[in-house]
């Protein structure tokens, strides 16, 4: 399958978000060309075929991005090794997804780790000739900068969730993702 795939607890709020974002932002920057990256997302613990919360669409249509047809998935055994890239809303997702298979620590970030580690490194660091090879080549780009990189707090990685909060808690992650999300984008 490959591809990037979005991972939070209920695939209701931020990984449907981040989802959609990341899919627009492809699609703006490559045209026709971002259909040849699947971008997808699933929850840990999801009700499998529940619509998008309500306040996550609409922090959505206030970007322009649609969330029309969106239904939540779980996160599938295989589905993160099938990935190229899987970015997650917390830290504590992350490695759940590594424990289950830490063949997988090298292509698993939380959205803001990753776009800490390519932030301002520009749009040649990522080799490839394809738009398919760039984002099966972030994980390893993205790693090599750990070894000196000093971390910023570890909780500063995390989107915490918005779910049973307010309007201001779902602007407060849709905000985060979007950062993250357009920085990672910037690297592709």
């Amino acid at each position: 399958m490959g591809g990037i795939l979005h991972v939070c607890t209920g695939n209701l709020c931020r990984s449907p978000m981040a989802e959609r974002l990341m899919d627009a932002g492809l699609r703006a920057r490559y045209g026709r060309i971002a259909d040849t990256v699947v971008v997808s997302s699933a929850g840990t613990s999801a009700l499998v075929g529940e619509p998008i919360h309500p306040l996550a669409a609409a922090e959505l249509a206030k970007r322009g991005v649609s969330a029309h047809g969106f239904r939540a998935r779980l996160l599938e055994p295989d589905a993160a090794y099938r990935a190229d890239l899987v970015l997650t809303a917390t830290r504590e997702h992350r490695d759940r997804i590594i424990a289950g298979d830490p063949g997988l620590l090298g292509r698993v970030f939380t959205w803001r780790e990753l776009a800490w580690l390519v932030d301002r490194l520009g749009n040649t660091i990522v080799r490839g000739e394809h738009l398919t090879d760039r984002v099966r080549n972030l994980p390893r780009a993205a790693g090599l900068r750990r070894s000196y990189l000093r971390p910023p707090p570890p909780a500063e990685f995390d989107v915490v969730d918005p779910m049973g909060g307010t309007e201001q808690d779902f602007k407060q992650a849709a905000a985060e993702i979007e950062d993250a999300v357009a920085t990672i984008l910037a690297v592709l």
